[in-house]
């Protein structure tokens, strides 16, 4: 297999360095987009991830229950700056984003749909990992998907305990 690198340059301002196999990402605008889409995608997700933990959190009946979603939530804190500052180096310009607020009525509601996100962000996030060669975007999103998978089996754990 082999590599190489290409420079790109997006909206006339700014050149990034690529390190890509030319069959996963090439150095089209097109393909660019669906990046910077995918990191926005993440960033709302992180966002919206700690605005519902810090609720859940202030509902949580037990203390093995506060530390499950006291991890997450400051995972996702990591997450949303290390997203953040993926956007930030590879397009110049700040996320523009708004969240909607997760709603649940109990914790164990929220616990479950706490558990079907992390799921979903996993698969996600592993699949933007596949898809580029970029080793800064890899990395970012191979700590991304461990996280998330790791949340989701702390949360699956703990709803085992609710039923």
């Amino acid at each position: 297999m082999y590599y190489y690198y290409s420079y790109l340059t997006i909206d006339n301002n700014y050149q990034y360095l690529f390190h890509s196999n030319p069959n996963v990402l090439s150095s089209n605008q097109g393909d660019c987009q669906k990046v910077f889409d995918a990191i926005l995608k993440s960033i709302k997700r992180e966002a919206t991830a700690i605005d519902f933990y810090s609720r859940l959190l202030k509902v949580a009946p037990s203390v093995q229950a506060k530390e499950a979603v006291l991890h997450a939530l400051e995972d996702e804190k990591i997450h949303l700056r290390d997203f953040t500052n993926l956007y930030v180096r590879m397009t110049g310009k700040q996320p523009n984003y708004q969240i909607i607020p997760v709603k649940f009525s109990t914790f164990k509601e929220g616990l479950r749909l706490a558990y079907r996100d992390e799921l979903e962000a996993y698969e996600f996030y592993r699949d933007i990992y596949l898809m580029t060669q970029n080793i800064t975007i890899r990395d970012v999103y191979l700590r991304g998907f461990t996280d998330e998978i790791e949340h989701a089996t702390r949360f699956g754990f703990l709803l085992t305990g609710l039923d």
